[in-house]
């Protein structure tokens, strides 16, 4: 499922991804990690300004970003049954 949520250049925000929807006896084994696409060099682009997986639950923290600009936001998990799933979030930065 993809979700489209908003971002201001000059503000850090944080986003969760809830894993709590797995089969039944599985958890969380290991994050991944997380993904911007586009990545981009400029001084201003969107950045991963720290992760962490609690419990069933991986959040982010996003910092910067050009406006006008979309970013493909994804974090990835590999459960204790072996899958590996992936959730994504589509950040629209705006003008501040």
């Amino acid at each position: 499922m993809t979700v489209y949520v908003t971002k201001r250049p000059d503000e850090t925000r944080d986003y969760a991804f809830d894993w709590t929807e797995l089969e039944p006896a599985e958890t969380l084994a290991e994050d991944l990690g997380w993904m911007i696409v586009p990545q981009e060099i400029e001084p201003d682009a969107l950045t991963l300004a720290g992760a962490v997986q609690q419990a069933a639950r991986s959040v982010a923290t996003l910092a910067a970003g050009r406006a006008g600009h979309l970013y493909h936001v994804s974090n990835r998990v590999r459960t204790n049954l072996g899958r590996v799933l992936s959730r994504a979030v589509i950040v629209r930065v705006v003008s501040a």
